[in-house]
């Protein structure tokens, strides 16, 4: 890892010096915007410029860097009501729907490879999540990153940690390299009332299907449904501002793709247009279906730099996407803010790719990515930071015929406020085999409100066998309640049998809970932890792990290679 003192970061301040000659800015300020790039003024330069061979490195470089930015995203006046409006001191939670779903990040400005990059800010339920996003090449990096803060620290963090990046601060200004494509996000003295994610993606231009129909959607209010009217179509989502209060429902064989740019604000449909899907549910809310849902179909594609916004929708009102018995889906590169109910689930389905998508949330029951009663599913390099259970596997539906497996998260980073991490959690109504969380991170687990909750989570409510199960490679930085907790609720009849914990960095203290309290003859069997690592020492024994177990044998777990 390179730092401040690296050559081509010398290079670049050398080059921002003789520009700020002929072209002067401010900083902004808290209720300032700075505008980005154009994607042509991002990849030209003058004619007349003249540069040095190390400064033609540096341009060639920066000319590779495409940062995302939004309409309609403005700074705000009362940054303490936007803030605080959702949970209070109390412990009690506003869940309801507000007018402003992000605002332009209040906290940090953000340079990389010496080009202005948008950082935005929603709501969590601690504090505001900063983000910001850009497309690049491989041929880019390391990407020299410089970041304006209004927070004052003596140190910040890049995490996960495990991926070896480093930052240096001086005064307010942070400055670090990023190594590779994926979401690292930075936080200053461990405040994550202040967190920053920056998500790189690669840079790739649309190309439609062989076949489709390209339908273009144009920016605006959109007062009617917007429907396929055939198979083999795309709806291209052009830049700008979309409100949209009606579903879009998939057929077979269609694509859904945003342009960097297109941003989607939910709002409240009219119940005479849509039919709600309930009009009372269990919290007395009415609830439709997601905003983009299939149901019965196969070979479907949401992708793009879409930011979908649900913050003002009723709670409960409705999910950003479900597919329900449906085969071959996919869902790249989009970000997600605040469901009012669950934010990105698949029931019953099979063949299931999930990649590079970032989700944030401040509203209980916004679950993060779940899987449930489907088989065949991979997720991938995504971030969540939510109010409720982030990266889980369920069985729901006991008379599903697919049987539920082959089921991999891998490299994600979780920051659950109000719930869990990842595993496979509370509904259980099926067995469930061959699921594994492999790499990345559970960066903040901070809820504490009850004892079934922490990082890395099993705990059934139901009758489900769950077997071949395994944790690898994953960084637990900090948990409120329980690093790692395998559970029987009192009225489970389940029986775990075959869970390896292997390579877990936990940093965090707190013990590791291995806890039986079914009463209707629920079993836990065969729990392994290897190679496991508590302060910075491998750890292959009950105490050094710190496990705590609770109606079960001890000879049921095993460490090491044994």
């Amino acid at each position: 890892m390179r730092h401040t003192a690296c050559k081509p970061l010398l290079l670049l301040l050398c080059l921002c010096t003789l520009l700020c000659a002929c072209n002067t800015t401010e900083t902004p300020t808290d209720t300032e915007q700075t505008d980005a790039p154009t994607e042509s003024q991002a990849t030209t330069q003058p004619e007349d410029e003249q540069t040095t061979e190390g400064e033609t490195e540096m341009i060639i470089n920066t000319a590779t860097i495409y940062p995302i930015s939004y309409d309609g995203i403005e700074p705000t006046y009362t940054l303490t009501k936007f803030v605080k409006e959702v949970d209070y001191d109390d412990g009690s939670h506003n869940n309801e729907a507000k007018d402003v779903g992000v605002i332009v990040s209040p906290y940090f400005t953000v340079k990389i490879n010496g080009q202005d990059v948008p950082c935005y800010s929603v709501r969590t339920s601690r504090g505001a999540h900063s983000f910001a996003m850009l497309d690049t090449t491989d041929e880019s990096f390391p990407l020299s990153v410089q970041i304006s803060s209004k927070v004052d620290a003596e140190q910040v963090k890049v995490m996960p940690l495990s991926y070896g990046v480093t930052a240096e601060i001086n005064g307010r200004e942070i400055t670090t390299e990023i190594p590779a494509l994926g979401n690292y996000t930075l936080v200053p003295d461990d405040d994550i009332t202040h967190a920053l994610t920056i998500f790189a993606r690669a840079k790739e231009e649309y190309v439609a299907p062989e076949g489709y129909e390209v339908i273009k959607v144009a920016p605006g209010k959109h007062d009617q449904p917007i429907a396929f009217t055939a198979e083999k179509q795309v709806l291209y989502f052009e830049a700008g501002v979309h409100e949209m209060p009606y579903a879009i429902n998939f057929k077979s064989n269609t694509e859904v793709y945003f342009e960097p740019g297109a941003h989607v604000i939910g709002t409240m449909p009219d119940a005479s247009v849509e039919k709600p899907l309930m009009e009372s549910d269990w919290a007395g809310m009415t609830r439709w279906r997601a905003l983009f849902q299939g149901q019965y179909v196969q070979n479907v594609r949401i992708s793009g730099r879409g930011y979908i916004d649900l913050t003002c929708v009723d709670w409960h009102a409705r999910s950003h996407i479900q597919f329900d018995q449906c085969e071959n889906i996919t869902i790249e590169g989009i970000t997600l803010n605040n469901a009012a109910e669950w934010t990105l689930y698949f029931t019953q389905s099979k063949n299931i790719l999930v990649d590079q998508v970032m989700l944030f949330g401040y509203r209980q029951n916004s679950d993060g990515i779940a899987i449930v009663d489907s088989a065949n599913a991979t997720v991938k390099n995504c971030f969540a930071r939510s109010g409720d259970d982030l990266f889980e596997v369920k069985s729901m539906y006991a008379y599903c015929p697919i049987k539920i497996e082959n089921i991999v998260f891998e490299n994600n980073n979780a920051w659950p406020d109000k719930a869990r991490g990842m595993g496979i959690i509370f509904e259980s109504a099926r067995d469930m085999t061959d699921i594994h969380f492999i790499g990345g991170s559970v960066g903040f687990a901070s809820a504490s409100w009850m004892d079934d909750l922490g990082a890395l989570i099993i705990f059934l409510n139901d009758q489900a066998n769950l077997t071949n199960v395994t944790f690898e490679g994953i960084e637990i930085y900090s948990s409120a309640r329980y690093p790692i907790s395998v559970k029987l609720s009192e009225d489970s009849s389940a029986h775990i049998d075959g869970v390896t914990f292997k390579d877990i960095n936990i940093y965090c203290d707190g013990v590791l809970k291995i806890q039986n309290r079914s009463t209707k003859g629920g079993t836990i069997d065969n729990i392994s932890f290897i190679d496991c690592i508590r302060g910075g020492e491998i750890c292959n024994s009950k105490q050094s792990l710190n496990i705590e177990v609770d109606g079960v044998s001890k000879t049921i777990i095993s460490y090491g290679d044994q």
